[in-house]
């Protein structure tokens, strides 16, 4: 009996260490908003300013005393790029950094289908 509790205790150990890479790895430059809220949902943040848009979402005890942040920018609708950064806090709630625009992927060049 003992034996299976400490296995359930590692499992949930695990599982409760995640990241969001596993859902990001399948959002690419020119997906839509629609796309990436199949995705990833709703976002936590979510912040406009001209054509652009980012999308902030945090998953609390990615690792050892990190929550894990994705940025995902927008312009006109369409995915340009994804960001990431850690943070320390506990939980996400009041985590979230404001987005800072310069550092927005601003444009897609050119997008070509396979």
């Amino acid at each position: 009996m003992i034996k299976k509790s400490i296995i359930l205790i590692g499992v949930i150990f695990l599982y409760a260490c995640g990241t969001l890479d596993s859902k990001t790895i399948n959002i690419n430059v020119g997906d839509s908003k629609e796309k990436v809220l199949g995705i990833m949902g709703v976002p936590q943040d979510r912040q406009l300013k001209d054509n652009q848009e980012a999308w902030q979402y945090c998953v609390s005890g990615a690792g050892f005393g990190y929550n894990d942040h994705k940025i995902i920018w927008f312009n006109s609708g369409q995915v340009t790029g994804i960001t990431s950064y850690r943070s320390s806090r506990s939980g996400c709630t009041g985590a979230i950094e404001t987005i800072r625009w310069e550092e927005a992927p601003d444009f897609i060049l050119e997008t070509w289908q396979r």
